[in-house]
């Protein structure tokens, strides 16, 4: 009997590991049900067919735009790294983060238009249909859609017997055992009056600020940048507010160049002004950012209230230049005005030949650019409250 109940047991245990094991297994050919989906005018191309291959690491996706078009190619990482991508003028960076058995894609896309589409991808209990709940953040605001992608043949086994005919419906005759579903009237208020007395979770709130460290992910400097070219950060630190973990680190930070100005010839720094614009936690969350930077690991100076960066200035060695070209054209001069029997005023015009050397060079060269290489740490101070619902942070680690 022992033997016979450890054999039970050890079924159900092999069951429920293929089970879960399954639900994390989108493997397989799907097709789109546009009738059960709500595409809700999506502008990001929607696959009408898809192939999946996964493997422990990634997940790869073979999708058609039409039913007889090209196949189009999607890797999803699966072990918590990043993966980059380009698209014609478009770059991809694709993170994603198991919750249970639903997969979150998160993918930023940057290039002629800017935008954040975040994926919860989850597979039906009997493995024949998988829904993928997108939402798509723009400037201009967020598109949710559904899209429900099902296992063709798996439907054509259980189509036909969606189309049987129902049987007619029986009038209901009063009986002794419909009377308990005549009296719930009692038992339906009594959640209603329970769940008015609940207070509701109050919201998490990052107050105007606060300060943020974080670590930039691409250089920039005012030689090569120009304004309106794109900035990508992590959160170097975590932020707690009321001893809840609300930004992790690893969160993305998307910025843009407002302003990049080269130093003059004669006069005039360099200057380097970044914007920040958005927040992405690592479970896929986005929020809108308004902030500048506070303080920034480099040469120069920066401007606490604008968020402004200017160049190192460099008097002390245009200065320096000029005196040892004047310097050099003094010996120069003396040596030869010497030979002619006139040494002093040898030494007097190459000392003049000289300081125009020095000058020239220095009319000719640029001052110090503003230079912000990869990895560079700055200061986020947050100029307007970000507010997060209890909801948003369910999934933060």
């Amino acid at each position: 009997m022992r033997l016979i109940s450890m054999s039970i047991i050890a079924c159900f245990l092999v069951v429920a590991t293929g089970s879960a094991q399954s639900d994390r297994d989108f493997s397989g050919n799907w097709k789109l049900n546009s009738k059960r989906s709500n595409l809700n005018e999506m502008t990001v191309p929607t696959d009408v067919a898809i192939r999946i291959e996964q493997s422990p690491a990634s997940l790869t996706l073979f999708g058609t735009l039409q039913e007889s078009g090209a196949s189009r190619t999607s890797a999803y990482p699966l072990d918590g790294r990043s993966e980059r991508s380009k698209a014609g003028a478009s770059v991809s960076t694709t993170v994603t983060k198991w919750e249970g058995s639903a997969l979150l894609v998160n993918t930023i896309v940057s290039g002629p238009t800017n935008y954040t589409v975040m994926e919860r991808w989850k597979r039906s209990p009997d493995g024949n249909t998988i829904t993928v709940k997108r939402t798509l953040v723009r400037n201009t605001g967020e598109i949710e859609s559904i899209l429900v992608y099902e296992n063709p043949q798996a439907m054509a086994r259980v189509q036909p017997t969606l189309v049987q005919p129902a049987p007619p419906v029986q009038p209901a005759q009063p009986t002794r055992s419909a009377q308990p579903e005549l009296q719930p009237a009692w038992t339906r208020a009594a959640p209603s009056h329970q769940q008015k007395s609940e207070s509701p979770e109050q919201d998490y709130v990052v107050t105007a600020g606060t300060r943020v460290l974080l670590r930039l992910t691409n250089s920039i400097n005012t030689k090569r940048t120009v304004a309106g070219d794109h900035v990508y950060l992590e959160t170097a630190t975590p932020v707690y507010v009321d001893g809840k973990l609300i930004i992790p680190a690893g969160s993305y930070v998307t910025g843009t160049v407002t302003e990049s100005k080269r130093a003059g010839r004669v006069k005039g720094l360099s200057a380097l002004n970044l914007q920040f614009e958005s927040i992405t936690l690592r479970n896929g969350v986005v929020h809108d950012l308004r902030a500048r930077a506070g303080s920034v690991d480099t040469k120069g100076n920066l401007d606490r209230a604008e968020g402004r960066i200017k160049g190192e200035s460099n008097k002390g060695g245009d200065a320096g230049t000029v005196a040892k070209t004047t310097a050099a054209g003094t010996g120069i001069g003396a040596v030869i005005g010497s030979a002619a029997g006139h040494t002093g005023m040898g030494a007097g015009v190459g000392a003049a030949a000289g300081a125009l050397g020095g000058l020239a060079g220095v009319l000719g060269s640029r001052g110090a650019d503003v230079v912000l290489p990869q990895g560079t740490t700055m200061e986020l101070v947050v100029d307007r409250d970000l507010r997060f619902t209890p909801e948003e942070l369910r999934a933060i680690r």
